[in-house]
């Protein structure tokens, strides 16, 4: 049996993909989410095996969710954007299906799903990753982090810096700490071109947020932020944060 959830803001598409997958006996629809938001929830509470994706949503859009979900799916998106994007899903083999979704292409879409999930997903997530980026290069306009048992959304802009502490890794913003479902090297790729920079294997830094390189010891060096927290630069990254601030 093939779980899947069904994502999208609107309810008529929500309702309309459910009842088209009705004629599919291989295919259960174990849920329903709203936005972005309640998708990633959704994803790390029921492991679904196939979500079928709007892209346009507020908060964070399809693209976002694919790239920040905590545990892989295959994904189909099911949308009305069809321009740039879909040439990038083309590209990479990934599945799109365009509104008004019929029977005939919704069909279409399940077969390629049963074939991908009886295959390697290796191959297929590395060609899902270079579709999403490839359709959107730019960062994600919100994070999804971790406050106690609750998804929120944080803006970049408002992260001062994040630090992987065993094998959890922390956002740190003016006013809490969140737990991200990514590893510190994740986050360093889908927040490279919104001006974060490495400064340890440990740490994450907003250059927005940088105020103060202070001489350390041994060649290491301190960065002081803007809200006063000092944090360390290793002499292996020094000198690329340096030619960065020159």
């Amino acid at each position: 049996m093939i779980d899947c959830l069904i994502v999208d803001d609107e309810a008529p598409a929500r309702q309309h993909v459910a009842r088209l997958l009705e004629a599919h006996q291989d295919v259960r629809v174990i849920g329903e989410a709203v936005n972005g938001l309640d998708a990633l929830q959704r994803v790390a509470d029921d492991a679904p095996g196939v979500i079928f994706l709007d892209i346009e949503m507020p908060g964070l859009n399809g693209l976002d969710v694919v790239r920040q979900m905590p545990r892989q799916a295959v994904v189909v998106f099911v949308t009305a954007y069809d321009h740039y994007a879909v040439r990038a899903f083309d590209a990479n083999a990934i599945d799109y299906v365009l509104k008004p979704v019929t029977p005939e292409r919704l069909a279409q879409a399940v077969d390629k799903v049963r074939t991908i999930l009886n295959r390697p997903r290796r191959e297929y997530e590395a060609a899902l990753r270079a579709a999403v980026d490839a359709a959107n290069p730019k960062p994600p306009a919100k994070l999804a982090a971790q406050r106690g048992r609750r998804l929120v959304l944080v803006a970049p802009r408002e992260v001062f810096y994040a630090v992987a502490e065993d094998k959890l890794v922390f956002i740190c913003t003016a006013s809490e700490r969140l737990l991200v479902n990514r590893t510190i090297a994740e986050l360093e790729s889908l927040l490279a071109s919104a001006g974060f920079v490495r400064t340890s294997r440990s740490t994450l830094v907003n250059f927005a947020h940088a105020r103060e390189l202070i001489p350390w010891s041994s060649g290491t060096w301190k960065l002081k932020l803007s809200n006063g927290v000092e944090l360390g630069v290793s002499r292996e990254r020094a000198r690329a944060f340096k030619a960065r601030i020159a």
